[in-house]
């Protein structure tokens, strides 16, 4: 029987499915204008569904080879398309957060592929960031961003807690909820 936790992490799932098509559908609006036809874009939908691919195989309880594959080429690829691009910068806070996401490895007792599944975590927060990292992105746009990115590592720190994976699932998705309205929003910002 499926509990309360894989019911959200679920939801999360699919979320996350929408938020990579949004930031893929954003990365060519904005590719169009200032990389002039240079497709960096399917670089973060491929990375993404390979990300997203690693999270449906978690919950499936696939081989832990086959799933360490997706989760580490899904990373790679979409933080390849964001350099690449130069439309997005790494930061000072965003380098910080992947360190605080690898650091998580300390509460949980698996550590081994649990290293390997914090490589979606990554991808997610590359993700969430490159709002931020948009130059042209309005201000009150990059924090959102920003509050997401952080309450995404805060999930992830919760979430290795076991004692407290009730509440990080509710963490997670308002995460993921404030991404993808930030998404929405920039996509109509994008069309003016």
């Amino acid at each position: 029987m499926i509990d309360q936790y894989q019911i959200f992490m679920s939801i999360g799932g699919i979320l996350v499915l929408v938020g990579i098509f949004l930031t893929w559908n954003l990365s060519q609006q904005i590719e169009k204008v200032r990389l002039r036809g240079r497709r960096l874009s399917r670089y973060i939908l491929l990375g993404g569904i390979l990300t997203s691919l690693g999270f449906i195989a978690t919950m499936l309880e696939v081989h832990e080879a086959i799933i360490s594959i997706a989760i580490l080429l899904g990373p790679a690829m979409i933080a390849y398309s964001l350099s690449e691009s130069k439309l997005v910068k790494a930061t000072w806070t965003m380098l910080l957060q992947i360190v605080l996401i690898m650091g998580s490895t300390v509460l949980v007792e698996n550590k081994g592929f649990h290293v390997i599944e914090l490589g979606s975590s990554v991808s997610l927060i590359l993700l969430i960031n490159a709002i931020a990292g948009y130059v042209r992105t309005p201000e009150n746009y990059k924090t959102l961003a920003k509050i997401s990115s952080w309450i995404f590592v805060v999930f992830i720190w919760l979430n290795a807690l076991q004692s407290t994976r009730t509440m990080a699932p509710i963490i997670y998705l308002l995460s993921l909820v404030i991404w993808i309205y930030t998404l929405v929003r920039l996509r109509y910002v994008a069309r003016i």
